[in-house]
Formats: C-alpha cells, structure tokens, sequence
C-alpha cells in the first residue's frame, strides 16, 4: 500500500496490526515512520505537517516503546524523526518543527542559564532530584502524581507558598508554568520576550508578586522542578535522572528547546535500556551509535540557541542558534568510546574502524575553526594543533594536507574549496564573526578582523552559491551577525569572554543603526537589568536606535523585518 501511495490506507492496516501484535516492533516503527515522513509531506499547512509528524513521535514515544520497551530498533527510529527529520534541513518546513518544539519546551523548561557547562548542568539538577514515581506502571496515567505532590506540600514553607498561589487561581501543574513564563523577571525568562511584561489587573499584580518574591525563591523553585519533572516523565515520557545523566556523562550544556538533544536523549537511553541484547559488532547498532555521534557533531555548530517570543504566535516563535565550540572536546571523546567499543567487539585496528572517516572529517573541520578562534585565542591554536597531530598519530593520513603543519593545513583546505553541509558552515562563519567583532570590542580593526570578516564572507559565499531550494539557505548575513553580537552583548561567558559593561556598550553604539535594530529588542531587558546592577544609565549606554519603532510594527503586524 505504502509503494503505491496510499499512505492512508497504509496507517490503519499498520494500526490494526499494533492493536493486534503489539509485540510486533517492526509493525510500530513503519507506522510512525509513514505518518512523519510520507504522510506529513501530502499535507500543506504547517499545521497539519507538524500533526503528523508529532501523530510519529508520539506513537513511538507513548505507545511503541511502553509495548516494547526492551527494542532498540524504536528508540532508534524516535531518535531518527528529531534528528533527521526536525533537525536537518531537508523537509521544506523544518522550520516549524523547530518552532513548535522550541516552544514546548520553552513552556516548560525556559532557557539554561548563560553561565558554563557546569552552571548549566546544576540548574537541571533540581529536576533530576525533584519527587517523582518511575514506575512504568504509573507513566503518563497523570500529568501530576497526586501522592508525590501531597509529600512535597508536606513541607511548610513549599505548602504555605502553593496555598498563596492556589488563593489567586495558580495550581501545581502547568498553570504554575504558565504564571511563571508570564511574570517572571528571571534571566532566562526575560529574555525570551520582546515586550516588558504587562500588569492589567489587581490578580496579575499578586501573582506577580508571588512569582517574584525572594522570600519564596526556595519554595518556589522546588515547586518549578516539581512541575517540570512530572511533565517530564507523564507526559514527555523523559526521565529526568537521564537527561542529568546525558549532561553529565559527556559534560555538555544541553540546551532542550532544540530538538538535537532530545535526539541525543532517546538514542543513548535506548543503547542503555536495551545494553543486555546489544551487539556491538552488528550494523544496527553501528548507525544507531551514529545518531547519538552525529548529535554532537550538529550541536557544536548549533548548539547556542536562541528562543524569542513573537506576539500574537505563542507556537512559533523566532529561532537562532551559533556554533557552541564547548562541545569538540566531548565529541572526540566520544566518538573514541564508541570506536574502543566497536573495535574491541570486532577485532580491529583502531586506525581501519567504520567511523574513521567521519571522525576525521568532524576534527579536520574544528581544526578549522579552533584556528579562526586563534585569532583572538591563542589557546584555541594550540587546540586546533593537537587535533592535527592525533589525527596523523591515530589514523597515519598521508599525502597533501596531511603532510602539511597546522598553518597551511588550514589554508589548503581553505582554498580547495568545496561547499560544506549547512551546520558546519554555519558553524565556521559564527567563528569567523565572533574574531572579527572581538576586535572591535577591543577596538582594533587590523589583519585579524580583516582577515576573519572576509574568512566568514568566503564561506558564507561558497555555501550559498550551491543550494537548491529555500529550506537550505542560511538566514541573512546581517541575521549571522546580529546573532554573533547578541552574545557578546548580553551572555559573553559563553564565549569565554569577560567583558566590562561599560566595553559592551561602548561595542554597542559603534553598531550601524540598521544591526542595532535587530539587536535592541532582543538585549534590552537583560541589559538594562545589567546596567541597575553596575548604576550605569541604560538609556545613555544603549539608547534606543533610529527606526526601531517601525521594526517592532512589522513584527506585530507578522511582517518579515528589513534584514
């Protein structure tokens, strides 16, 4: 039925035989395979494509996977829908997949904080601590446990503050959340929004006060973790422990509004639940191990992402995301713990494994990029080094650039040309960008900032003058820069910089007017909380640029903003 095109008929024998063989694994996968991927691309509207693609992940995820909880093969396949299917670029609206999801998540967990790996791994704990009954049994029959919620109202201070937000019509569920999202004047809340938030009436003006009072902060965020972990595991089907775990073990600052993690997650929880009946040495496992590695691989060139609001569209709001170079180290790391394990099962050399030329291929293209960083960083040369020398160590390549030291290396590859996939070329130019405006925060514009502009320039060229079709163009150059600003602006610790804010705005008023209108409504909260901080005056250090209210009526208006 599928090969003659009748993806219909197709998903309710597919359906029948799940109700009858729910045992059968293979029976499941097809079915969700052919709502994601044949029956979505026969719809035309956004909505109804992401229906059916989110009918896939839910078949698999709450049903598939609960009947058959001890089969790689349906973890695998879930994993395969967020990565391939919602995070590549080949599905002409891949954008909506990423919009939905980044809104979902958003809702429930707002952003990681800004801070380092560490700082974003101990924010997560809370939940992964929070109470919760993991019984599969109990999965999903409720959005909140009420039993786990009663021992934590046990609490005094926890019961007193959820007895306060109960008087004003806040319940310990989503609508918790929703009050939170709503009121809150935390960072990672803030920033989410492009407009102050509003006061209307007496009520909001308690729940907001009950959101944001220091006096609650502790109670409060027990019952934010509380929430969001119940979510979590009833409705989402993720174990919190896990997701810590994830982060944990490859010492990442997993960001879960993109979907990359979340396929990341359901692989390697499916390698983990299903390690008694893997076989390393078999192929399945071998592309399965190739999904969590290529996860990794995306998320260096992605992983900074960026969730903003758009009024009037609480589904879709505007996405961006930068290179995140915290995730080379773990990546080679563990490409080399799948490659000991496959090696080991199967008896060869490290330098002939299967994943060699992938693997090669991910450090050539860091080396690259630590190279461009150098510019500002001269650890990231002496990084971009030692890559060169492991690989000539481990894999003896021989001949052309392989014989070259790391200055020409990068060079020849450079000019050999050759467009590259999409995330590293993104990946390469936010580097590029993120030397060339270094400089002009420190105020220089010599050879490093000449030579990395034009580098950012190339690459963005070459990649854009191969494309076919619109879901695979990168956004404007001015939106790559904008994105590149908007870090050093307002989260430079991410970039491991540490700029005074006084630099920062001084960067800022240097911007021509047309990069500080996509940048103000983006930065705005964030520093003008900076500036009370440090007294400065925040209309005198970032004043508003010329044009700005014209940008803000046509995003009401849904417009796309002159770019």
């Amino acid at each position: 039925l599928k090969e003659k095109g009748r993806y219909f008929d197709a998903m309710q024998l597919a359906s029948l035989i799940c109700q009858l063989q729910p045992r059968f694994e293979g029976v499941w996968a097809f079915h969700a395979w052919n709502m994601a991927w044949n029956i979505s691309v026969t719809t035309h509207t956004p909505e109804e494509r992401w229906r059916w693609v989110y009918n896939g992940i839910r078949l698999l995820r709450d049903e598939g996977i609960a009947m058959n909880p001890k089969a790689l093969l349906l973890y695998k396949e879930l994993a395969w829908i967020f990565f391939s299917k919602m995070g590549q670029y080949t599905d002409d609206m891949h954008m909506v997949y990423k919009r939905r999801w980044a809104a979902e998540m958003q809702r429930l967990l707002a952003a990681p904080p800004f801070g380092e790996t560490g700082e974003v791994i101990d924010a997560f704990r809370p939940i992964a601590e929070a109470p919760l009954d993991k019984d599969p049994r109990r999965q999903g029959r409720a959005e909140i446990q009420g039993d786990q919620l009663k021992a934590l109202l046990g609490e005094p201070a926890v019961g007193g503050y959820a007895t306060l937000l109960g008087r004003q019509g806040v319940k310990i569920d989503w609508s918790l959340l929703d009050a939170y999202n709503r009121f809150s004047l935390d960072e990672n809340v803030q920033f989410f929004r492009i407009s102050e938030v509003k006061i209307e009436t007496d009520r909001d003006r308690a729940v907001s006060s009950l959101i944001n009072d220091s006096a609650h902060a502790e109670a409060r965020n027990k019952l934010l973790a509380f929430v969001r972990a119940q979510i979590l595991w009833n409705v989402y089907r993720m174990d919190p422990a896990w997701m810590l775990a994830l982060m944990e073990r490859h010492d990442v600052p997993l960001d879960w509004r993109s979907v990359l993690p979340h396929g990341l997650y359901w692989i390697s929880y499916g390698l983990e639940v299903c390690r008694e009946y893997v076989d390393r040495a078999d192929i399945v496992t071998l592309n399965t191990d190739r999904i969590a590695l290529n996860c990794l691989k995306d998320l260096t060139w992605t992983g900074r992402f960026m969730v903003v609001e758009k009024p009037g569209k609480a589904d879709s709001p505007d996405i961006s995301w930068t290179a995140d170079y915290r995730y080379i180290d773990p990546t080679h790391k563990a490409y080399l713990r799948v490659i000991e394990a496959l090696t080991a099962a199967r008896g060869e050399q490290f330098k002939d494994n299967p994943l060699r030329a992938g693997h090669i291929n991910y450090l050539a293209e860091a080396i690259e990029t630590l190279y461009v960083l150098s510019f500002n960083d001269p650890r990231m040369g002496a990084r971009a080094r030692e890559y060169l020398e492991w690989i000539k160590e481990n894999y003896e390549p021989s001949g052309g650039e392989w014989d070259m030291g790391l200055d020409d290396f990068v060079i020849y590859r450079l000019n050999k040309g050759g467009r590259p996939i999409r995330s590293v070329a993104e990946g390469q130019i936010t580097a590029a960008l993120q030397v060339a405006l270094m400089q002009l925060v420190w105020g220089k514009r010599g050879e490093a900032y000449s030579n990395s502009y034009r580098y950012a320039r190339r690459v963005y060229g070459e990649y854009q003058g191969g494309i076919a079709g619109e879901q695979h163009s990168l956004p404007p150059f001015a939106i790559l820069i904008r994105n590149v600003a908007l870090d050093i602006l307002v989260r430079p610790r991410i970039l491991g910089q540490d700029i005074p804010l006084v630099d920062r705005a001084r960067f800022y008023r240097q911007m021509p007017p047309r990069l500080q209108v996509l940048l103000y409504g983006r930065a705005a909260a964030e520093l003008r909380r900076l500036c009370e901080i440090e007294g400065l005056d925040f209309a005198k250090a970032f004043p508003p640029p010329p044009g700005l209210e014209e940008f803000r009526r046509r995003q009401l208006q849904g417009l796309r903003p002159a770019e």
